[in-house]
């Protein structure tokens, strides 16, 4: 939330930081700096691991005078109910509680964990929004999807859940991504309000890189196709070019 607050600030500041450009009437070379919020649903095998979740990241990308799009992108993946319960079945009570050392149940908390890393193509195209820089957007990006179940131990008393007993359980897994996006870009004439927002889906290939789940004492080599299907949307604060000072002509 902060950084979506200090790009909305930097975005107010950018018509007295950068000279003025006709995004009106012209196509502009434009480097975007994007912040982004998504949530989505789960489908396929990741639903079986996973509920809902969110993502949260950067974008920077270079928009030509062509409406083509080049981008690297990052995102956090997080929260989501963890649908795998019973993989701590083998160091759990019959009830599901796990007991700490001081013989107290340890209040244990199962989340969504991972990041997506991405280099995109893509292209504007001008049908809707007040310039040519605005418009109905559509990218693809390739790179990386990595998740784990986050096994969160408040009291750090629990010798069975160690930090390096905790990878025998957390089903860490990762591998290449494919991520189509479908949407709508503005870009203001007054350079005020930058955003943009769609449909934001990622298939991920990827496979479990632990040698062995300590729950089951079986390595599990799937090759698992990981769908999250949501909403994307965020704040642009666009890096104009400085114009050219005017020669005066004597």
């Amino acid at each position: 939330m902060r950084l979506f607050l200090l790009l909305l600030l930097l975005s107010s500041l950018t018509v007295s930081t950068f000279a003025q450009q006709n995004t009106a009437k012209e196509s502009l070379g434009i480097v975007l700096v994007k912040t982004h919020l998504g949530g989505y649903v789960p489908a396929g095998i990741f639903a079986e691991r996973f509920g809902t979740g969110a993502t949260v990241g950067l974008d920077v990308s270079y928009k030509t005078t062509k409406g083509w799009m080049f981008s690297v992108s990052g995102s956090h993946m997080f929260g989501g109910p963890v649908r795998e319960r019973d993989i701590l079945s083998n160091i759990s009570t019959k009830g599901g509680d796990i007991i700490t050392q001081t013989g107290v149940f340890e209040d244990f908390r199962l989340r969504q964990f991972g990041w997506l890393l991405y280099g995109r193509v893509g292209k504007i195209f001008p049908v809707i929004g007040p310039n040519p820089n605005s418009g109905l957007l559509i990218e693809l990006g390739t790179g990386v999807m990595q998740h784990k179940i986050w096994i969160e131990t408040p009291q750090n008393n629990t010798p069975q859940l160690t930090t390096e007993y905790k990878r025998g359980y957390d089903r860490l897994s990762n591998g290449l991504s494919l991520n189509p996006f479908i949407g709508y870009q503005h870009l203001s004439n007054n350079k005020l309000i930058n955003f943009y927002v769609g449909l934001d889906v990622h298939v991920g290939f990827t496979e479990n890189r632990r040698t062995i789940n300590y729950d089951t004492g079986l390595r599990d080599d799937r090759q698992r196709t990981d769908l999250m299907i949501g909403i994307k949307g965020g704040w642009i604060l666009p890096l104009y070019k400085r114009a050219e000072k005017a020669m005066l002509f004597y």
